[in-house]
């Protein structure tokens, strides 16, 4: 199945939503989202379907088990069928959250998202990666469910907070390495819309390769496995998460040039922040290898696949022992502890 990635206007969230092939919509709204843009989402123009709102927490702190739980019951009690229809309205944890509803009520259900921070029009709204977090570690409890449709309108991106943009483009960055041609729009200042539209159909061809990631798919997690540890252990957004996670990788398994670009893309895309956020303090190895031993692309018992990077649009796989990673994390912790950007 192929998700139809539509650029739209604010004002036709409710016409594309009318289009929908059914008489009945769940809506799950990030309440931040919703206080702001209500009156331009206006449900009572959702026309001869029956709409069960929902309203999520903003950001991560849905994705755990109660709040899915409480989700799943409150929208059972209403009564629904497996021709309805859910939409996901908010950041990439909500279209997360909401996608592993989708996915798993009634054995499944048809969805479609709205993303509204610049990470999920870029990356989490499109796939069909569908998760919530453990206490264990980050997106441990999911499944793949194709959204029918993720219609993107970058009006949503002017009301978002510094620290979001910014998480978004820690993610574009990841995009930079993995094809050259989003590496020269971003380098040559292309407008943030191209880049969206560059970024998400990207990932949307690698996802028709491979829905399921067992081959090149993969590539897409660069800076992730180290990049979720790090959001855990320092509290990070995650796409600064994945930019330092990055840096890791380029540090211990990487070149100089790989330093050097991660630096030009930084300033092309205004990414503030020049020091990583264990700087001058005691290198986490222990925490680190804590949380990569518990990350869902561990390949077996004791190594990983981690995405290396040759050269821009050349990235490859590589399975690596976690006895491997500790020691060049071992040999590196002095000079990472100095390290910037």
């Amino acid at each position: 199945m192929k998700t139809n990635i539509q650029n739209i206007e604010l004002e036709s969230i409710v016409e594309e939503i009318n289009k929908l092939d059914t008489d009945m919509v769940l809506l799950v709204v990030d309440h931040i989202v919703w206080s702001q843009y209500s009156k331009d989402i206006i449900l009572e123009k959702i026309e001869n379907k029956k709409v069960i709102f929902w309203k999520s927490p903003d950001g991560e702190k849905v994705k755990n088990i109660n709040d899915f739980q409480n989700a799943l019951e409150f929208f059972l009690e209403k009564g629904i069928h497996r021709n309805a229809h859910l939409v996901a309205i908010g950041g990439g944890a909500v279209s997360d959250f909401a996608g592993f509803i989708a996915a798993t009520i009634l054995r499944g259900i048809s969805w479609s998202v709205v993303p509204t921070t610049l990470l999920a029009m870029v990356d989490a709204s499109i796939g069909g990666k569908v998760a919530i977090n453990s206490k264990s570690g980050k997106n441990l409890i999911g499944a793949f469910h194709m959204p029918t449709n993720v219609w993107v309108c970058s009006k949503f991106i002017q009301s978002l907070p510094e620290t979001e943009k910014n998480s978004g483009l820690g993610e574009v960055l990841k995009y930079c390495f993995l094809d050259y041609s989003i590496y020269d729009l971003v380098i040559k200042k292309g407008s943030i819309e191209q880049i969206i539209d560059a970024c998400a159909q990207y990932k949307q061809k690698l996802v028709e390769e491979d829905f399921k990631e067992i081959g090149i798919r993969k590539i897409l997690n660069l800076g992730h496995s180290f990049g979720h540890a790090l959001e855990f252990i320092y509290n990070l957004s995650h796409g600064e998460a994945v930019m330092w996670g990055m840096v890791l990788v380029f540090k211990i398994f990487g070149t100089e040039k790989n330093i050097n670009d991660i630096i030009a893309l930084k300033a092309a895309l205004n990414i503030p922040g020049k020091t990583p956020p264990w700087f001058n303090k005691e290198f986490p190895i222990d925490k680190i290898m804590t949380y990569l031993s518990k990350d869902k692309k561990i390949s077996a018992l004791s190594s990983i696949d981690l995405i290396i990077v040759e050269d821009v649009g050349n990235a490859k796989i590589e399975r690596k022992t976690f006895d491997e990673i500790l020691v060049q994390l071992e040999s590196k912790k002095d000079e990472l502890k100095k390290f910037t950007l």
